[in-house]
């Protein structure tokens, strides 16, 4: 019985880099580095040991990599947003699309709307609407 628990566990890993790989928008040569780095050689996830998986997934995560975890009513949490919610997250996919935003993750964003916002930006439609206002301008510089 371990080794099931073993191999859904290792599956479960590899699952989860290869979200992170997308998450993070890393290309596949970088992938295959990461996997050889880690492994000393193998570069498919398949072949490498559950703590090499576990090394991997720490790696994504430091870049930015977010696992997204299911609210207790089966929806994923980020689904009932406001529209000026909605337009940060449009905004910031747009950033990062051209470049200017490296990580995509909901966690980057809200660091970046809580530094402009403060703690409680999502809640308040002003510093929604600056925070807004501040995307469009860093988006007309690059674009």
């Amino acid at each position: 019985m371990p080794q099931t628990n073993n191999a859904q566990r290792k599956a479960k890993l590899i699952q989860l880099i290869h979200i992170g790989k997308s998450q993070v928008g890393m290309a596949d040569a970088e992938y295959r580095a990461l996997l050889a780095n880690v492994s000393r050689s193998k570069t498919s996830s398949k072949d490498l040991s559950r703590e090499q998986l576990e090394t991997v997934l720490r790696h994504m995560k430091a870049q930015g990599f977010v696992v997204a975890v299911q609210t207790p009513n089966g929806r994923e949490p980020y689904r009932n947003i406001s529209e000026q919610q909605q337009k940060i997250r449009s905004l910031w996919l747009e950033l990062h699309e051209a470049g200017a935003v490296r990580v995509a993750a909901e966690s980057a964003m809200f660091a970046f709307c809580q530094k402009h916002g403060g703690k409680q930006w999502h809640q308040d439609s002003d510093a929604m609407r600056d925070i807004i206002e501040r995307l469009k301008k860093w988006r007309d510089r690059v674009v």
